[in-house]
């Protein structure tokens, strides 16, 4: 099959849409596909490249906001013979662009649509967003073949229940995937404090992640001697953290070790005793990074929030807490500190639980007979 994928953001650029977009687009082409993905030109030029057998197509955004944009040469791109047309969406820019297209009688052979989050957003991206939602969505959806979702219990409460009778037909629900290969198991070695790890982007637009909560969570644990806090990731609102850590007599504990790659970052879940993951909003959706610690047999604390919660399961591989209370992840941690054959049992649970539901081969199945499913 000849297929496009389109998405606002693709590797090397670090977020969990552009993340499952490059896995996506790349085991379609070792399946055997011809694959091309449109995208937004970020610190790359603007151009063609083969990447992993993926032809990547990398465009200029004439209105760039957010992470998002409008981009009429990925529009363009769209107009070319394809079996199949995938759009990641939230897409803002690009997306508005396709219903009007849409409005004027045009249509795409096959229309997927991955639904991966609602938008909770400040300033103009917020205002788009809410235009967006009003005068667009709908019909995105009802012109849509297919519309994917990662978690049923996230779209059941997201904009998709606004057109829900249109949706329901259509919804197909396929959770993302992990490396169970890559990230998995090893033998952690003995030491006095626990070693709890967050991974995530220290960027504006990833401000849900929720780190500030967990720096307020740790500050209450400050007396106690048995942990020790990893922080990798980097981003413009890393020097604030560092600030925030320092003001709350935590930097002797508190390890911000930036950006890592992929071999360190599986090393770091493997040796990790607890992967706390305490996003605040719906912008978290589902959680590949909690995934990916889970299959490394690595316990998650993490938000109770739509999505999440069928990524992680309370007091089986892991804890859920209110998202924005502190007090409560405080306690979740410590409760994991006093904890550790608990803490292991659920670590183990959360490995045998990714590899029946969520490696990537799974989730592959299931897209490719959704693309070729009359």
């Amino acid at each position: 099959m000849n297929i496009l994928h389109v998405v606002s953001t693709y590797p090397p650029y670090r977020g969990g849409m552009g993340a499952v977009a490059w896995e996506e687009a790349t085991q379609l082409a070792r399946l055997g596909h011809t694959v091309h993905v449109a995208t937004l030109a970020r610190d790359e030029r603007c151009g063609v490249s083969i990447e992993d057998g993926v032809t990547v197509h990398r465009c200029r955004s004439q209105v760039p906001y957010g992470v998002t944009g409008l981009s009429f040469a990925i529009v363009r791109l769209m107009f070319r013979r394809w079996d199949a047309v995938h759009v990641h969406a939230p897409f803002f820019g690009v997306q508005e662009l396709v219903v009007l297209l849409m409005w004027f009688g045009w249509r795409p052979r096959r229309l997927v649509i991955t639904y991966h989050m609602d938008i909770v957003a400040q300033g103009f991206v917020k205002v788009i967003a809410a235009i967006s939602r009003r005068f667009f969505l709908k019909t995105l959806l009802r012109c849509s073949n297919k519309i994917v979702v990662a978690s049923r219990d996230y779209a059941q409460s997201s904009w998709l229940k606004d057109h829900w009778e249109a949706v329901e037909p259509k919804l197909v629900e396929i959770p993302f995937g992990v490396d169970v290969h890559r990230y998995h198991p090893a033998v952690r070695s003995a030491h006095d404090a626990a070693s709890l790890l967050f991974l995530g982007a220290l960027d504006r637009h990833h401000y849900f992640k929720g780190l500030n909560v967990l720096l307020q969570a740790m500050a209450r644990l400050r007396d106690r001697t048995d942990w020790r806090l990893t922080v990798a990731g980097d981003g413009d609102l890393k020097p604030m953290y560092e600030a925030m850590a320092r003001e709350r007599g935590l930097d002797d504990r508190v390890i911000f070790a930036g950006r890592v790659g992929d071999e360190e970052k599986a090393r770091l879940y493997a040796e990790a005793d607890v992967f706390v993951f305490p996003s605040i909003d719906r912008s978290e959706a589902f959680g590949l990074v909690a995934l990916e610690a889970q299959a490394s047999g690595t316990p998650v604390i993490a938000s109770n929030l739509d999505g999440v919660r069928s990524v992680v399961k309370d007091e089986e591989t892991g804890r859920l807490v209110p998202p924005k209370d502190d007090v409560a992840l405080a306690a979740a941690i410590a409760w994991m500190i006093e904890h550790p054959n608990e803490r292991e049992a659920m670590g183990e649970c959360a490995r045998r639980r990714v590899e029946a539901l969520f490696s990537w081969e799974r989730h592959m199945t299931a897209l490719e007979a959704l693309y070729q499913a009359p």
